[in-house]
């Protein structure tokens, strides 16, 4: 399992240096204020040590009033350097976070439609957002306390040994069993903090579940159904939480005893060796450095557990980076299609070769006709979005296969029951993606072309008025238009219809259905159903 854990981290650091190049300036001043900070951590205790020799072993070198000067300037010398180390790896952090986010999201917009289905949404923001910044916190926290308080350590064990090494080699030997400790006590923590983050996505499911499925639930009396599943995974979750917060007493409980031993055993003989020498400077400046060993070291001691908390985090994006992005085999640019699509003993198979989704199918839609479907599926292997279990599926004689993704999409027009809307201005909805580029002049033909131009104009900017959400500041019927728009002003040689959410009041669905024909005409049309009272002329039912 280490092994496993390793490579992970691993790989996935290998993915971060990638994107180091715009850091190299910040790193540049990062490292140089961290090293200044580690090394002048024995600062204190060297000065203390020359300030109690000069007072009380030679008197006549008077340095007291010297030290409000050199406190001032040490503090003022080690706030500079934390400002700029803190605000380096702030913007190193950051940036990373930022690109890598980037980086995530790209890789799932080039992603199959099959991952979508497998995997929930609320996952996948999960993994792009916050296990994105988890993931990075995790490995520059490592990076930095292993260098940081690395170097503060080796600082101070090297002004011990100055002083004292056979006390400095008892401090070096109980690091260890310092760690030992942690590293014992860590495992069964990780294994809660997994069995934990589970139950939370549990219940998320639930509290989603229950959202989206409210009506069914009050209809049926679901209610005290839905709170006995949701109480369950709330009290196994207060469980876990009630063993992690014992764990972690447990374990702090026992570094502090170490570090007490610790102390013990290293400063009683400095402290006997003190008495008969009379070295006091040497005393305290041990004793101080002593005690400013304990908080890198007790950092380093969490360096493991903290490693490990940010493992899964670390995995989840990693996964993501790592998934197979869709393969486009085909090299026929069709161009311009006429249209004809040809479904040659076509079968669609669910996820076990007994579910059958599409019947075999043998049929030919000449450039211009109309299909109705009663199934989604058999769409879905027109745009490509699903490959037949056998059979083919051909587009002006052309193999699907065999054609271009960026091609056999640019001749597909596909109006969804969800009217799909971006929380983006009118204009842009209208000339979305490839079409982007078209001109105001083009984006009000399309306008008027799907009977919206009225609906538009009275918005309060126009075209350049935002939809929000899911286009929710429109009604219904105006999404529909600006949808139409956008078919037509991608001038598609087929069009894909889904059934409509709702049903329109009479004159609105004139209105529509003027629009549909309108765009129609010419083009080879399947329809899912039926979209909005749309009859198919040619294939009635």
């Amino acid at each position: 399992m280490q092994n496993t854990k390793a490579m992970t981290g691993r790989r996935f650091y290998k993915h971060l240096a990638g994107y180091l190049a715009p850091c190299w300036g910040m790193i540049a001043v990062g490292v140089p204020s961290m090293v200044l900070m580690a090394v002048t951590e024995p600062a204190l205790p060297i000065l203390l040590k020359l300030i109690m020799d000069g007072t009380s072993v030679k008197p006549e070198h008077d340095l007291l009033p010297l030290v409000p000067p050199a406190v001032m300037a040490f503090f003022a010398m080690r706030g500079g350097a934390s400002y700029f180390n803190r605000y380096a790896i702030q913007w190193v952090n950051g940036r990373l976070v930022a690109d890598l986010r980037v980086a995530l999201f790209e890789r799932l917009l080039m992603l199959p439609t099959r991952y979508y289905a497998d995997h929930p949404s609320e996952d996948l923001v999960a993994k792009v957002i916050s296990d994105t910044s988890r993931a990075v916190d995790n490995v520059t926290t490592t990076v930095t306390l292993l260098a940081r308080d690395g170097l503060t350590i080796i600082a101070l064990l090297a002004w011990m040994l100055y002083l004292d090494w056979r006390s400095a080699l008892l401090a070096l030997s109980m690091i260890p069993v310092i760690m030992l400790i942690v590293r014992s006590t860590s495992e069964p923590h990780q294994t809660s903090d997994l069995d934990a983050s589970s139950l939370r996505n549990g219940m998320n499911r639930i509290v989603q579940e229950s959202i989206r499925n409210h009506k069914v639930i009050k209809l049926d009396g679901g209610q005290q159904y839905q709170r006995q599943r949701f109480k369950i995974e709330s009290d196994r979750v207060q469980r876990i939480n009630l063993k992690q917060a014992a764990d972690k007493s447990f374990r702090t409980a026992a570094i502090h005893l170490t570090i007490g031993v610790m102390l013990a055993i290293v400063i009683y003989p400095a402290a006997q060796q003190a008495a008969t020498d009379g070295g006091i400077g040497s005393f305290v400046s041990l004793s101080i450095a002593m005690l400013l060993l304990i908080l890198p070291v007790r950092r380093m001691t969490f360096f493991y557990l903290s490693r490990q908390q940010g493992l899964q985090a670390t995995t989840s994006v990693l996964a993501l980076l790592e998934e197979v992005p869709e393969i486009d085999i085909g090299t026929v640019d069709v161009g311009r299609a006429r249209g004809e699509l040809i479904f040659e003993q076509v079968g669609l198979c669910g996820q076990s070769p007994a579910s059958r989704v599409v019947d075999e199918i043998t049929q030919v839609l000449h450039p211009g006709e109309r299909m109705r479907l009663a199934d989604p599926a058999l769409a879905d292997l027109v745009l490509r979005f699903s490959k037949p279990s056998h059979g083919r599926v051909l587009l002006d004689g052309h193999d699907l296969e065999t054609l271009t993704l960026a091609s056999l999409h640019a001749n597909i027009a596909w109006i969804s029951r969800e009217l799909t809307l971006f929380n983006d201005t009118v204009a842009v909805n209208i000339a979305y993606g490839d079409t982007g580029h078209a001109t105001e002049a083009e984006i009000i033909s399309a306008m008027h072309a799907s009977h919206a131009a009225e609906f538009i104009r009275e918005l309060p900017q126009g075209l350049q008025t935002v939809v929000g959400e899911g286009g929710v500041d429109l009604s219904e019927e105006l999404r529909l238009h600006i949808v139409i728009a956008r078919a037509f002003l991608k001038d598609p040689s087929i069009l894909i219809l889904e059934e409509g959410a709702t049903a329109l009041d009479q004159k609105s669905g004139r209105q529509v259905q003027v629009a549909l024909e309108g765009l129609m005409k010419g083009r080879t049309s399947i329809t899912i159903r039926a979209f909005l009272g749309t009859k198919d002329s040619s294939n009635p039912d």
